[in-house]
């Protein structure tokens, strides 16, 4: 780290949360793409005071991380919450909220789903899957709050959409970056890991055609899937997808 000391200055003064253009960006994509469901905001904390001192009632209930998702997105329900109102490990690990578990690292549990052929193969499809716990980080708690909502900057952006809208919203990333996003999808742990974890630690969207739990959890369409963008990379990817609208 760089040496600090007060009488050295690093940088501008961080700016406010852009509230008024990120809800201009939300309207823009109910327009261009129609979005139905309201982009949900994620935002990782990691002590007690910044968890108690984000400005959202803590959730009474317990269940899984892609249903507090659905809660937002659909019914602008937002919350926060710690390990304690989770119900599925999978998310938990994955935001590092707790350790994981030689059982899982093993591939043991991902093998006794029967989507794998062997422990083996289980134990490679695991270690590939992006999850905060490893790192030398622990999380205390996380808000989930509809975009629109948002008074501070959240970490992370989901967006529920069609395939239709992941094409439009992938075209608006490459109209500025000419380059293709590097997808990180395995079908496992679609909302935890590969739309929030992902984004999170690659500064990079991606594109998720979710997972069987939250499919059956949240009772999602066959045609439903989602797209995570990094916050920094969510106003240029609305005005992207505003620029490439097709006329037919």
């Amino acid at each position: 780290m760089p040496y600090k000391h007060a009488n050295i200055e690093y940088g501008l003064p961080h700016q406010e949360y852009p509230r008024e253009r990120i809800n201009a960006c939300i309207d823009s994509l109910k327009e261009v793409i129609h979005i139905e469901r309201e982009p949900v905001g994620i935002t990782f904390l990691f002590n007690k005071e910044d968890y108690n001192n984000y400005p959202i009632a803590e959730t009474n209930n317990a269940t899984a991380y892609c249903v507090m998702v659905k809660h937002a997105a659909c019914y602008g329900k937002g919350l926060k919450c710690r390990l304690e109102h989770h119900r599925c490990d999978g998310a938990t690990t994955a935001f590092a909220l707790e350790e994981s578990t030689q059982e899982i690292e093993s591939g043991e549990v991902y093998f006794s789903y029967q989507l794998y052929s062997s422990v083996a193969v289980a134990r490679r499809m695991r270690a590939a899957i992006n999850s905060l716990h490893r790192m030398p980080v622990s999380t205390y708690g996380m808000a989930i709050v509809p975009l629109k909502d948002c008074v501070k900057t959240p970490d992370v952006i989901l967006m529920v959409t069609n395939v239709y809208q992941s094409m439009r919203l992938v075209q608006g990333y490459e109209y500025f970056t000419g380059k293709k996003p590097v997808i990180d999808m395995g079908a496992m742990q679609g909302f935890c890991s590969e739309l929030t974890v992902t984004p999170y630690l690659t500064g990079e969207m991606n594109v998720s055609v979710l997972c069987p739990s939250t499919r059956m959890l949240c009772k999602w369409s066959e045609n439903d899937m989602a797209v995570g963008i990094p916050f920094e990379l969510f106003e240029m990817i609305t005005e992207g997808t505003a620029a490439t609208k097709p006329n037919y």
